[in-house]
C-alpha cells in the first residue's frame, strides 16, 4: 500500500556536459556532483555515501538531426532583443526585458518553447548575459545538445525586490497578467505548461518557485538556482511561500511538475533549499536536488552552471525546429 512505502532518495553521481568559456570539444575535469531525486521504494534501501571523484568529460561528438520541414538554416547563432519599453500597470515601473531568439527564428515561421529567467536582487535584466547566457545556448545548439528555444529575461523592478502578494500589487501578477501575456503576443511561442517554463537565480528563484508552485497549470517547468528561501512567515505569508507550498499546498502532488533545485556546499542558502527538497521528499513530489561540491552564493558559482540550467529546462524539447509546431497555426 502507498502508505507503507519509505521515499527513498536515489543518488546519483553526474558530469558537465560542456564548460562555459572552454573549447566544447576538449575533454575537461569535472568534480562529481550530488543529485537527490525523489522516487518512490517499496523497501529501504542502503544508505549510499557518494564520493567526490575527478572524471575526465567525454569528447562531446554533436548531434546531426533532420528538420524535414523546415528551410535551411545558414544563421549558427541566435540574437538577443532588447525591448527596452514595457511600462507596467501593476507596479508602475518601466519593467523592460531581453529576449534570445534562436537561429533562423524569423524564417523558420515556428513556435518555439520558452524559459523565463530571472535575476537576483539588486541585479537586472543583463545578469544572465553576464553569466554567459548566449555562449551556452549557441553552443549547445550548435552541438545538438540544446534545443531551440526562446528565453525571457525580464528586469523585475522595484517590485520583484519587495516582498508584495496577490491582492496587493505583486511581481506574481506582472508575470501572469502582463508579462507572459506580451511575450505571447508579439513572439511564436508554444504556449502550454510543458513547453513554458519559468526559473531565476537566488531571489529570482525565490520568485519562480512561489509563482510555479501556485501556477501548474500555467508553468509545468521550475527552476531554483541558490534560490532564496526564508521560514520567516512575516516576510513571506505561507501562502506564497515555497517551503510551506511544499507541505501544505493540496494539489502540488498531483500537478506533475519538473523541478529542479540547485546550490553550492558553501552556499548560505543550502540549508533552506536542503528543507524545501526534504519537504517535497516526505510528500513523494518528483524533484531534482544538486549539490555541488565547490560553489558560494556568487556569479562564479552560476555562470559555470548555465550550461545545465539550459539543459534541465529544454530536456523534453524537440531538438529540431522541424519537430515545432507551425506559426501559422494556434498553439497546440
Amino acid at each position: 500500500m502507498l502508505q507503507n512505502k519509505l521515499l527513498i532518495p536515489t543518488v546519483i553521481l553526474v558530469l558537465t556536459f560542456f564548460l562555459v568559456g572552454c573549447d566544447p570539444l576538449a575533454s575537461q575535469p569535472t568534480p562529481a556532483v550530488l543529485i537527490i531525486t525523489a522516487v518512490p521504494s517499496a523497501t529501504p534501501a542502503p544508505t549510499v555515501t557518494a564520493a567526490a571523484t575527478i572524471t575526465s568529460v567525454p569528447t562531446l561528438t554533436p548531434v546531426v538531426l533532420p528538420s524535414p520541414t523546415s528551410p535551411a538554416c545558414d544563421e549558427s547563432t541566435g540574437q538577443i532583443l532588447h525591448i527596452d519599453q514595457f511600462k507596467s500597470t501593476v507596479a508602475d515601473e518601466n519593467l523592460r526585458y531581453r529576449v534570445y531568439v534562436p537561429p533562423c527564428y524569423q524564417k523558420t515561421q515556428k513556435r518555439y518553447p520558452y524559459v523565463l529567467l530571472l535575476h537576483g536582487a539588486a541585479q537586472k535584466e543583463d545578469e544572465w548575459e553576464k553569466l554567459g547566457l548566449l555562449t551556452s545556448e549557441n553552443q549547445g545548439f550548435q552541438l545538438g545538445v540544446l534545443p531551440p528555444m526562446i528565453i525571457v529575461m525580464p528586469y523585475t523592478g522595484e517590485i520583484g525586490n519587495n516582498s508584495f502578494f496577490p491582492p496587493d500589487p505583486s511581481y506574481e501578477t506582472v508575470v501572469l497578467d502582463e508579462l507572459v501575456p506580451a511575450i505571447e503576443r508579439d513572439f511564436c511561442t508554444w504556449s502550454d505548461r510543458d513547453h513554458r517554463a519559468i526559473g531565476g537565480v537566488s531571489r529570482g528563484g525565490f520568485w519562480a518557485f512561489s509563482i510555479g508552485m501556485r501556477h501548474p497549470d500555467v508553468f509545468g517547468i521550475i527552476g531554483g538556482h541558490s534560490a532564496y528561501m526564508t521560514q520567516d512567515l512575516n516576510e513571506i505569508p505561507a501562502a506564497f511561500n515555497p517551503l510551506d507550498l511544499a507541505t501544505n499546498s493540496t494539489f502540488l502532488p498531483d500537478a506533475k511538475l519538473r523541478m529542479y533545485i540547485d546550490n553550492g556546499a558553501q552556499d548560505p542558502s543550502g540549508a533552506n533549499l536542503e528543507l524545501l527538497s526534504s519537504r517535497l521528499s516526505e510528500r513523494n513530489i518528483t524533484h531534482t536536488y544538486v549539490i555541488n561540491p565547490i560553489g558560494d552564493h556568487d556569479d562564479a558559482y552560476w555562470s559555470a552552471h548555465v550550461s545545465e540550467y539550459l539543459a534541465f529546462y529544454g530536456r523534453n524539447w524537440p531538438r529540431s525546429a522541424g519537430e515545432l509546431p507551425s506559426c501559422l497555426q494556434p498553439s497546440p
